[in-house]
């Protein structure tokens, strides 16, 4: 029963809910919409809900149907945050930035501090404290230091460490004026104390007043008072006797106990004489003492010079200037400050520190009933403080704090920001922001640029120069700094070097510092080669020895005859454009290498790249595969030598690398032939060199001799004319030895390959009949071989020895010894 009635109600407690539901949406709008009079009324377009239709009305913001977004700030949805504000993406608000910050991102890291804020670590930091102020350790700001300190603690800034111009120090307090007792260290703008017994004092060594049973005298104070002076036992000074006294006893300075010269006054009087300085002589004929802390009075007592650190005022002396009035030091006096100033610092009547209520503003030094133009007036500070640079007016430094703009910009009402338009020319040190219309500050070395990046320059002024679009103030490797005149500004640029310098001051090829990599330095040239009489010296081109046309290196020593890029083939006056064969680059000229080489870096034994086919190189060394006087043959047998050769290398046997005494080789042709004079026509001759085995003038070459070898030789004073053989004949003497190689071959049935050899080092001292010694003297290691019979041979050397027949008569068939 009770579930029935249940269920009978239960439909129309449905409708109530629904009921109740519809009434109640029926007070609410949707999204973009407000109520106004029980009506739905759209917000403004920018507004994503709004209190009303206005531009200003907006509650939330988001992003619209475009899908531009939209923040919310002081009621308006905008596209860009302020400056000092960031947009809030997950709630589309702006909020601000971090304390000190201009422009940032979010609301933890900066990216451009507000003046006088340096960025460090996305965090705005006091670039530096002006004087009179210290960084507060917790916000980091400059705070003002107590009056007078230019520096001061930064636990306490009431705390003085120093003072600033025209204050004292004095227990950590900074003063205008030394408190009695103490006196003025204008050099250490400190306050010391009196010496004693001074109670007060002007300096160290000029009191001004004395313990209790002290006179004071000229400045220092004294137990007894000296002559012309008596005691005044009421101030306890030592008061001057008459001018006309020696002493005198007082009351009265006329009261003479002895005249001047020693007489005796009669009835205390003495004649008259003038009044010493600082006293004037009053009517009674008296010399009386000038008002206090004057050195110059009238004949009335009107003081008209004031003593040291004292300034005249009225004809009275005094310690300080009251309030309106600034201390003139250079006249000793008070001067009235300007009508407009209720104090005034001086040294003028207008360089105001405070102004009266007639003109309450100050700004630089003067006071104005108004700011001037460009500036606004804070009133902490009570003076007029400078507006932002695109400012008319404002009402504060920022740059959105605008009321009226410079001249060319347009004031932005959402922003109070003036901004310029496309067309409008920034002032130098700044850009035209594209997105807010403003000029922007350029990186702090540009005068021109693009963006606020140190490398969006366009311009620089000097000392700085233009390079990649960065200002630098050293241009780079490879140019130079240049100067122009642009309206009256001296711009630096960085422009390119001629391409052979690497440094330069200047664009001609005659201004190189130092020259690009392929080039030598030439006097003020740059060079790929040295010319005829220089030679190459590191990257330099230096001057030969005078006795040489061309040279390698320094002194007659060095003298060459072939001009570059030829180079000159050691021991003959052959020039070449390569090293042949049997020889190694060196001072741009082609050395011998050792005679077991083909090839090599150094004329030592030890020095082979690759050697002969006849030897096998083993750790840089030739080991010969024949006997001397045999060469090894295609058909891999040991072949003897043509008898013009000492050694041969094959394939045929007049392929000399080593002549016999009396002969001398042909470095391309590698032929010997005997040496001659020069005077000696005779093309089978040759000239020899007393320091080589060479030929130092070659004779003509023989047909097929150093055939097909791209040498592009030259010989001075020399014209090798070939002269060509029947190829009839050439044909028949290859035949005859090749059948000559396989009857020997066939003969011995065996061909030795050696792999042990022996190396003696040292070498023999020989007689030469032509006095040819080996181009490389001292210890050189020659490489010899051990045949099985005990026999040594010595393998190849540049010596020319004289036929031994004992060494002919080596058993030239055995083997080497085997490995």
């Amino acid at each position: 029963m009770r579930s029935a009635a249940a269920a009978a109600a239960f439909p129309i407690l449905i409708c109530c809910c629904i009921g109740f539901i519809a009434c109640r949406a029926s007070s609410f709008c949707p999204s973009g919409q407000f109520m106004l009079k029980g009506q739905c009324v759209l917000c403004h377009p920018t507004c994503s809900e709004c209190d009303g239709h206005e531009l200003f009305e907006c509650t939330t913001c988001g992003v619209d149907e475009d899908g531009q977004e939209h923040f919310l700030h002081q009621g308006r949805c905008r596209t860009h945050c302020p400056r000092g504000l960031y947009p809030d993406r997950g709630h589309y608000v702006c909020m601000p930035c971090i304390a000190n910050c201009e422009l940032c991102t979010d609301g933890y890291i900066c990216a451009k501090c507000r003046e006088h804020y340096k960025l460090k670590n996305g965090v705005c930091q006091t670039a530096s404290c002006d004087t009179g102020q210290v960084q507060d350790p917790d916000t980091g700001e400059c705070i003002d230091c107590a009056m007078g300190c230019k520096t001061c603690s930064t636990e306490n800034p009431e705390i003085c460490n120093s003072c600033g111009e025209g204050y004292f120090l004095f227990r950590h307090q900074c003063r205008r004026h030394c408190p009695q007792g103490t006196y003025e260290d204008g050099g250490r703008g400190v306050c010391l104390f009196c010496p004693a017994p001074c109670t007060d004092c002007r300096s160290d060594t000029s009191c001004l007043a004395c313990q209790p049973d002290y006179f004071l005298n000229g400045g220092e104070c004294i137990k007894q008072c000296p002559q012309q002076t008596y005691s005044d036992s009421t101030g306890w000074h030592c008061q001057p006797c008459h001018s006309s006294c020696l002493t005198c006893l007082g009351p009265r300075s006329t009261d003479c106990e002895l005249c001047l010269g020693g007489n005796p006054s009669l009835h205390g009087q003495c004649p008259l004489v003038n009044c010493p300085p600082g006293q004037y002589f009053d009517e009674d004929g008296t010399c009386r003492r000038c008002p206090p802390h004057c050195d110059a009075c009238s004949d009335d007592g009107a003081c008209y010079k004031c003593s040291f650190l004292y300034l005249m005022l009225n004809g009275v002396c005094k310690a300080s200037c009251p309030v309106g009035y600034y201390e003139d030091m250079e006249e000793g006096r008070c001067g009235q400050c300007h009508p407009t100033c209720a104090t005034c610092a001086g040294p003028l009547a207008d360089d105001c520190e405070t102004c009266s209520t007639f003109s309450p503003k100050l700004y630089k030094g003067a006071c104005f009933k108004d700011c001037v133009i460009g500036t606004y007036y804070e009133p902490e500070a009570m003076e007029c403080q400078e507006c932002h640079q695109t400012c008319t007016t404002c009402s504060g430094s920022d740059a959105n704090q605008c009321t009226q703009c410079e001249k060319g910009l347009v004031l932005d009402p959402n922003t109070l920001m003036c901004g310029v338009t496309s067309d409008t020319d920034c002032p130098p040190g700044t850009y035209l922001h594209d997105d807010q219309f403003t000029c922007m500050g350029c990186y702090r070395h540009c005068y021109s640029c693009d963006g606020p990046g140190n490398n969006e320059c366009n311009t620089c002024v000097v000392p700085n120069y233009l390079h990649n679009s960065t200002c630098v103030s050293e241009c780079p490797d490879g140019t130079y700094k240049s100067r122009q005149d642009v309206d009256g500004k001296e711009l630096g640029l960085c422009l390119p070097c001629n391409h052979v310098c690497s440094t330069c001051d200047g664009a001609s090829q005659r201004d190189c510092q130092s020259c690009s990599p392929g080039h030598l330095r030439l006097l003020h040239l740059c060079v790929t080669h040295c010319p005829t009489g220089y030679f190459k010296e590191g990257s330099h081109c230096e001057k030969c020895d005078q006795s040489c046309e061309g040279c390698t290196g320094p002194g007659p020593d060095y003298c060459r005859a072939c001009p570059p890029p030829l180079l000159e083939l050691q021991g003959t006056k052959l020039c070449v454009q390569h090293c042949p064969q049997r020889f190694y680059l060196h001072n741009d000229g082609c050395q011998q290498c050792h005679t077991s080489c083909e090839t090599c870096t150094e004329a030592s034994p030890q020095s082979c790249l690759t050697c002969d086919r006849g030897s096998i190189l083993k750790d840089k060394v030739c080991y010969p595969r024949c006997e001397e006087g045999r060469y090894f043959s295609s058909e891999e047998t040991c072949e003897p030598c043509d008898d013009s050769c000492r050694h041969c290398t094959g394939p045929r046997p007049d392929q000399c690398i080593t002549c016999h005494p009396d002969s001398a080789l042909h470095a391309v042709e590698n032929r010997c032939a005997r040496c001659c004079q020069a005077a000696v026509n005779d093309t089978d001759c040759c000239v020899c060199d007393g320091r080589s085995a060479l030929c130092v003038e070659a004779p003509q070459p023989k047909s097929g001799v150093g055939q097909g070898m791209d040498l592009n030789m030259s010989s001075r004073g020399v014209n090798h004319t070939p002269a060509a053989l029947p190829i009839s004949l050439l044909l028949a003497l290859g035949l005859a030895l090749a059948v000559f190689a396989l009857v020997k071959a066939h003969a011995r049935k065996r061909l030795c390959w050696g792999q042990s050899y022996e190396r003696l080092s040292g070498s023999a001292s020989i007689n030469m009949p032509h006095g040819v010694p080996e181009p490389d003297s001292g210890d050189e290691a020659d490489v010899v071989y051990t045949s099985r019979g005990g026999s040594v041979y010595r393998r190849y050397s540049f010596i020319h020895e004289q036929d031994n027949e004992a060494d002919q008569d080596a058993d030239e068939s055995t083997c080497l010894n085997q490995s």
